[in-house]
């Protein structure tokens, strides 16, 4: 695969041979995009339990598979690799594939810190290769086109957004094994909670993509005990101040464990309201559908419009944002989220967290 000089990870290819790293359950979605891609494919799969590797690379018609990290990384029939492992090996990981002349899409959150986001932009750089982080709500439908909505002034001037996320019982949606999530419960392995920190990275993604980067964050961060031993960092309220104009948002996330969800995935749901000066805009769905709406409504000039002309399931938004980095390599340009926009969400992240931690409203440009 040839360099672009101008664009960092810049190639000409007719398909991209991807080796995907870390088996859980998530991976079942981060497969789609390359299995409808002609210009795409999962050419190998690794995971520490050489029993998961082989079982998927059979169910996935695989050609090779790896429990050895660094075996995958020597296969030059490989052009990037997808990172979906837990979060305290995100750095490690990166900058190892990087060094091995791989591309790399990595997992949300970025990384457990910002030194660590900088050694993984710093080993791209150095290896002219691309690194971006997988983040896919950018690529939600209902999302791109209310992206799209506001970008053309259709309400006004952007004034606000809010978000509520609420994490319930999927009873009809994936059974995740405890292993698949009990990582998580340990900060030295996530980073943060797994509300706040990880499905975090996704609303503060989100709030970046709609109304820009972030200058300050207040944010209260609580704890509940979900199981015996077991506890989620919820209720909890974040909110913060744009760049920008005189644009808020807030966030409020809330567990609530009799709650049926009704999700073909995970038990949450979330719903966006971004306000103008001219109009509402709502998304009213994202990982599951408790609300029998349209995904997309409109409210402008006095006057309702609602929106169903568009894909809302969940897992269109994993299969959009793989083909979006399948067209980034194979076209010669960085990919959309790239390593810096994913190490400015993650700034945010930490902001947040900070300010929860020390009771005070934080300056984004205080965490260097």
């Amino acid at each position: 695969m040839g360099r672009t000089p101008s664009l960092r990870g810049g190639v000409t290819v007719s398909k991209v041979r991807v080796g995907l790293v870390g088996l859980g359950r998530i991976a079942d979605l981060h497969i789609l995009g390359y299995r409808d891609n002609p210009r795409g494919e999962v050419t190998a799969v690794c995971d520490a339990v050489p029993e998961t590797a082989e079982r998927r690379a059979r169910e996935w018609g695989v050609g090779r598979w790896y429990s050895d990290y660094g075996q995958l990384l020597a296969e030059p029939a490989i052009d990037a690799v997808e990172i979906l492992t837990p979060h305290h090996l995100h750095a490690e990981m990166t900058v190892a594939a990087l060094e091995a002349g791989k591309h790399v899409s990595v997992q949300k959150p970025m990384a457990l810190n910002l030194a660590e986001a900088d050694a993984m932009i710093a080993a791209a750089e150095r290896a002219g290769k691309a690194l971006r982080v997988f983040e896919n709500y950018r690529f939600y439908p209902p999302y791109v086109r209310a992206k799209r909505l506001v970008d053309g002034g259709e309400i006004g001037e952007p004034l606000s957004l809010r978000v509520k996320v609420i994490g319930g019982d999927a009873r009809q949606g994936w059974a995740v094994p405890r292993s698949s999530w009990a990582w998580r419960l340990d900060e030295a392995l996530s980073g943060g909670g797994p509300s706040v920190f990880d499905h975090g990275y996704h609303i503060f993604s989100s709030a970046m993509f709609f109304l820009g980067h972030v200058e300050r964050v207040f944010a209260w961060i609580g704890k509940t005990e979900v199981a015996p031993g077991v506890f989620w960092d919820t209720p909890s309220y974040i909110m913060w101040k744009h760049h920008q104009g005189q644009r808020y948002g807030m966030w409020e996330t809330v567990g609530s464990r009799e709650l049926a969800v009704p999700s073909k995935y995970y038990g949450n749901d979330e719903w966006l309201e971004i306000t103008g000066s001219r109009g509402v805009i709502w998304v009213t769905r994202c990982t599951g559908e408790m609300l029998p709406l349209p995904p997309l409504v409109v409210y402008r000039d006095g006057k309702l419009r609602t929106f169903d002309d568009m894909e809302a399931d969940w897992a269109s938004s994993f299969v959009a944002a793989t083909h979006e980095f399948i067209d980034a390599l194979t076209e010669g340009r960085p990919p959309e989220m790239t390593d810096q926009e994913g190490k400015e969400v993650l700034r945010f992240s930490l902001a947040a967290h900070l300010s929860a931690r020390e009771r005070r409203e934080v300056q984004l440009d205080e965490l260097i």
